[in-house]
């Protein structure tokens, strides 16, 4: 598992099982010393058949969201 440093949260991509589905969720877990996990849905609506495509999708995400932020995204 590779978690991404974004400022105050590290993030990573996976996949979660919602009754047989799967959703492609960005985890973020706030720097220590907080622990507070949220998880969000990389596009909202959309499920995959399997935990193996949704993790891929999941990945691609966060790694596009990584350079997102990097490139400057929440600077005001």
């Amino acid at each position: 598992m590779t978690e991404f440093d974004i400022g105050e949260f590290y993030i990573r991509g996976e996949a979660r099982e919602v009754d047989g589905e799967f959703q492609a969720v960005i985890v973020m877990r706030a720097k220590p010393p907080l622990s507070a996990v949220t998880y969000h849905q990389v596009e909202k609506d959309r499920w995959f058949k399997s935990s193996d495509t949704a993790a891929v999708a999941a990945r691609e995400s966060a790694k596009a969201l990584k350079l997102a932020v990097d490139e400057g995204a929440l600077k005001a």
